[in-house]
């Protein structure tokens, strides 16, 4: 677990990035909340994790902690786009006009976040 932890070997990027992505689809989906900017404060605070290796200065923590937070981020938005591509490759297009908006409209746990 110690080396799980280690500020040098960040948190394995595929476990946060898809933390982030179940997090995030779930709070957009769910509250409403913009997409990017939700997934944005998510990756930062999984990112923290670095903070907990006392042996690493503080100003390589930092950095560390920007550089780990951005790839969280990255692998978050990738596992959302495909999510959104495959989702909407099987869907048949159709044309209705509505008159009246929907009482309530959620947004698909997988959508554009941009």
């Amino acid at each position: 677990m110690d080396e799980y932890l280690n500020s040098k070997s960040m948190l394995a990027p595929g476990v946060a990035g898809a933390t982030t992505t179940m997090f995030t689809g779930t709070l957009v989906s769910q509250f409403g909340f913009p997409g990017n900017y939700t997934a944005l404060a998510v990756s930062f605070l999984l990112g923290l994790v670095v903070f907990s290796d006392k042996t690493v200065p503080v100003l390589q923590r930092v950095v560390f902690y920007l550089v780990n937070s951005m790839i969280i981020f990255n692998v978050a938005v990738g596992l959302n786009t495909a999510g959104a591509a495959v989702m909407n490759t099987n869907r048949v297009q159709e044309r209705t006009v509505e008159t009246v908006p929907a009482p309530e409209t959620r947004k698909p746990f997988f959508s554009p976040w941009f």
